[in-house]
C-alpha cells in the first residue's frame, strides 16, 4: 500500500487473541502507527473498542467463546465498530455474520504486517458507509430448476441499473463456476481464473478483481470463470466472500448469478445479499423445487434470508389446463412476488446478439416487468402479482 494510506489507520487495535498475540504484536508494531491493546477475554475488548471511537477490535476465534453470539451482540448495538477475526477454521455462522457486518474482515494466522495493514485500512475507510450510500447493494438470482430464466433476468438486472443517470456502476457476477452462462449470454470471454479463487482471500484486492474484469459495450462489467471441472471444488470459500466483498466496495450494485445446487458459499451470499429471487417455471415440478429452494436458502441462513419467489415465462391462456398464480401459490406455500412474462422473440434477439433483452428489443414485455420489480423492491410495495379473486373484483 502507498504512504498516503497510512493516516487511515486507526490508533490502537484491542486485542483478545491467546495463541496469537505475540504475532500481533510484532506485526503492528512493524506498522509502525498502531498500539496494540491486549485484553483477558473478548468482552473486554469489545466494551474498549465500543468507548474507543480511533480503535479496532481484533479477537482470535477461541473456545473461551460464542463467537457467533458476540458477531450478533455487534450487529445489534453496534454495527459501525470495525473489527477483525483472526484464525483458522472459521465456523461457518460466524463467516456470515461477518460478511453481513459492513466494516469487519478476516486474517488467516499467523498474522503478517501487510495482511494486517491491509485489513485495517479496509475496515477503517468504511466508516459512515451506511449514512453517505457508499455501499454497493446486492442482488442475488437463483433458479429453482434448470433453465428457469435466471441468467437471463439477471442479465436484465445488471442492464437496467447500469443505465440509471446515477449510482451506474453495475457488476455481474457469475457464482456457477461449474456451468456458467453469463458470459454466453452476452457474449464476451470470462477472464476470472478460478486458480485465484484456490489460493489465500488476502491476495484479493480491487486491482486483482479489475484484472479479473470482462467490460460489455452495454456498460456493464462482468465477473466470470470459464467453464471448468477442474478447480471449482477446490474454490476456498472466503475468497470468493472476499471478491465479492471487494465488488460491493468498487461499484454501486452487484447483481449475482447463483447456482441453484447447494455450494460452500451459497448461505453467506444470500446472508449478505439485499435481496434474493428465486425464479421458477409455471410447472408443478418447478414450483416443489421453488419451495424447496426458498426453504434450502432460509435454512442456510437460520431465517435471516427471505427468498421472493418470481414466476418466469408466464402467457396469457383463457382456455386450456395453465397453472394459475393462486395455484401456484398453494404449491409453494407462500406469496408469489412478482411474474415475469413470456417473449420469445426478445429472449431470442437477447441471446443472438449478446445483449440484455433490453438492449436488444427496447420495450419489450420482459424488461417491462423486471423494471417493475426492481420498483416494488427498492420501494418496499410488496408483490405485484394480483390473486385471481382480485383481478375479477377488478
Amino acid at each position: 500500500m502507498t504512504e498516503t494510506l497510512k493516516p487511515s489507520l486507526p490508533a490502537r487495535l484491542h486485542v483478545f487473541a491467546p495463541q496469537w498475540h505475540a504475532d500481533i504484536d510484532e506485526a503492528a508494531g512493524r506498522l509502525g502507527q498502531v498500539a496494540p491493546i491486549v485484553h483477558p477475554d473478548a468482552q473486554s475488548a469489545l466494551n474498549a473498542t465500543s468507548r474507543d471511537h480511533n480503535s479496532v477490535i481484533m479477537l482470535e476465534h477461541d473456545q473461551s467463546f460464542d463467537l457467533v453470539e458476540l458477531l450478533l451482540k455487534v450487529s445489534q448495538t453496534h454495527p459501525n465498530m470495525p473489527g477483525i477475526v483472526v484464525g483458522m477454521n472459521i465456523p461457518v455462522l460466524a463467516v456470515k455474520h461477518i460478511i453481513s457486518l459492513a466494516r469487519w474482515d478476516m486474517l488467516e494466522a499467523p498474522v503478517k504486517p501487510e495482511p494486517l495493514r491491509e485489513a485495517l485500512e479496509n475496515v477503517s475507510r468504511r466508516e459512515g458507509r451506511e449514512g453517505e450510500g457508499a455501499a454497493g447493494k446486492c442482488w442475488t438470482v437463483t433458479s429453482s430448476v434448470g433453465g428457469a430464466g435466471a441468467t437471463l433476468v439477471a442479465v436484465e438486472l445488471a442492464y437496467q441499473f447500469s443505465q440509471r443517470e446515477k449510482r451506474n456502476k453495475v457488476c455481474l457476477v457469475d457464482l456457477n463456476f461449474f456451468d456458467g452462462s453469463c458470459a454466453s449470454y452476452l457474449n464476451c470471454p470470462s477472464n476470472l481464473n478460478q486458480v485465484a479463487l484456490t489460493q489465500s482471500a488476502d491476495r484479493i484486492d480491487e486491482a486483482l478483481l479489475q484484472a479479473f474484469i470482462t467490460r460489455h459495450k452495454s456498460g456493464i462489467d462482468l465477473l466470470s470463470a470459464p467453464r471448468s471441472t477442474r478447480t471449482w471444488n477446490s474454490i476456498r470459500p472466503e475468497s470468493v466472500f472476499k471478491v465479492l466483498e471487494v465488488a460491493c466496495d468498487a461499484y454501486d450494485m452487484v447483481v449475482i448469478d447463483m447456482p441453484r445446487w447447494p455450494s460452500p458459499w451459497s448461505g453467506s451470499v444470500v446472508m449478505g445479499s439485499d435481496e434474493v429471487l428465486v425464479l421458477s417455471e409455471l410447472t408443478v415440478p418447478a414450483l416443489h423445487a421453488a419451495r424447496h429452494r426458498a426453504e434450502e436458502l432460509e435454512d442456510a441462513t437460520d431465517g435471516m434470508a427471505s427468498p421472493h419467489i418470481i414466476l418466469n415465462r408466464m402467457t396469457r391462456k383463457f382456455f386450456g389446463n395453465a397453472v394459475t398464480v393462486p395455484q401456484a401459490e398453494d404449491a409453494i406455500g407462500r406469496r408469489v412476488f412478482a411474474t415475469v412474462s413470456s417473449d420469445w422473440e426478445a429472449a431470442l434477439s437477447s441471446v443472438n446478439f449478446g445483449q440484455a433483452v433490453g438492449q436488444a428489443k427496447p420495450g419489450n414485455r420482459i424488461s417491462r416487468d423486471v423494471a417493475e420489480i426492481i420498483t416494488r423492491l427498492e420501494t418496499g410495495t410488496g408483490a405485484t402479482v394480483q390473486t385471481e379473486k382480485s383481478r375479477k373484483r377488478a
